[in-house]
């Protein structure tokens, strides 16, 4: 039986892949759509990626559609995620599958046109799409039982006490608002019960990489991942200067707290405000609060999320015919 159905906004990179196979994996979930952003790739490129999870994951039909290009020029630095978004291994949509005509945007405009109060949107990605759903209508996001961003960097009153638990949460930053702070300006001004699931938490889990290894055989979903999660990982353990080896999975967090909310422990009503400092650009949530107020995640159940990603990896991967 079917409770919940879920629209993915995506610019489909490595932790996105996860997040995307742990959807799929949750019992009771359908992913209705996939809208794909630029971000760890082009758009296209994004929604080639999307496809490929979604075949993986043993789900043929899923609509997945091109959403906004980059407002302006690529990063001057190389992507983590591989110049294709997934690892650089290789990977491509099944022969004949292509996007759907419909534009991403269109999308989440008819979704929530459709089907008022019933449908999860949820936003890995940066927010051009979002943005320009509401900047068409800009009470859109009313119109979903709930929208959940992984962005943002928490509260703005927490900033010291999570720069000292993490040394290197200023330094990693907000990178989806960081692509496009334009657009993570006007979703901030939109009204409707929207969650930030930002850096001050996704940042927390660290998963090890001698586990995914572990996992790793023919057939389980976990092998699919760790290809993809080869150079990424290396990344991962260089950024937060690890003793061991690990990989994150930002995107998969505020998954989990999308399907599961009882795992968030904490959080508390902000106002979204995008700040640019030092080059980038970065949503804080800051009070008092003027204007529609969101909700910003402070604490979760890592302990839950882990063994929600682990029954992730450790799923079969369909045969062909058998879904």
């Amino acid at each position: 039986m079917t409770d919940r159905y879920v629209l993915v906004d995506t610019d489909t990179g490595v932790d996105d892949a996860l997040a995307m196979l742990t959807i799929a994996q949750h019992s009771g979930t359908e992913i209705i759509g996939v809208g794909a952003v630029f971000g760890n790739c082009t758009e296209q490129q994004a929604a080639r990626n999307a496809l490929t999870v979604l075949s993986v994951a043993g789900l043929r039909d899923v609509p997945v559609c091109i959403g906004q290009p980059r407002p302006g020029p690529p990063p001057a630095t190389s992507s983590p995620h591989g110049l294709d978004g997934l690892g650089d291994r290789g990977y491509r949509p099944r022969p004949g599958v292509g996007p759907a005509p419909e534009s991403a945007v269109d999308q989440l405009l008819r979704v929530a046109a459709d089907r008022p109060g019933a449908v999860d949107l949820l936003c890995l990605g940066p927010l051009a799409n979002i943005a320009a759903a509401v900047t068409r209508e800009p009470r859109v996001l009313t119109r979903y039982r709930s929208v959940t961003i992984m962005g943002g960097m928490g509260p703005a009153s927490r900033r010291d006490v999570e720069a000292a638990v993490q040394p290197q949460f200023l330094e990693k930053g907000d990178t989806n608002t960081n692509h496009d702070p334009v657009a993570a300006t006007v979703v901030s001004a939109a009204p409707g019960k929207i969650t930030w699931v930002g850096m001050n938490v996704t940042g927390r889990l660290r998963l090890a990489w001698a586990d995914l290894v572990a996992r790793s055989e023919v057939g389980k979903t976990a092998t699919f991942v760790r290809d993809i999660t080869e150079d990424y990982h290396r990344y991962c353990t260089s950024t937060y200067r690890a003793e061991d080896p690990i990989y994150t999975a930002h995107d998969s967090v505020a998954a989990a707290v999308m399907l599961d909310p009882p795992v968030v422990l904490s959080a508390t009503d902000a106002r979204p405000r995008v700040i640019h400092e030092d080059g980038r650009a970065a949503v804080w949530g800051v009070t008092p609060v003027r204007g529609p107020a969101h909700r910003f995640v402070t604490d979760l159940d890592y302990r839950s999320i882990r063994t929600r990603i682990a029954a992730t990896l450790e799923a079969d991967i369909p045969r062909p015919g058998t879904v």
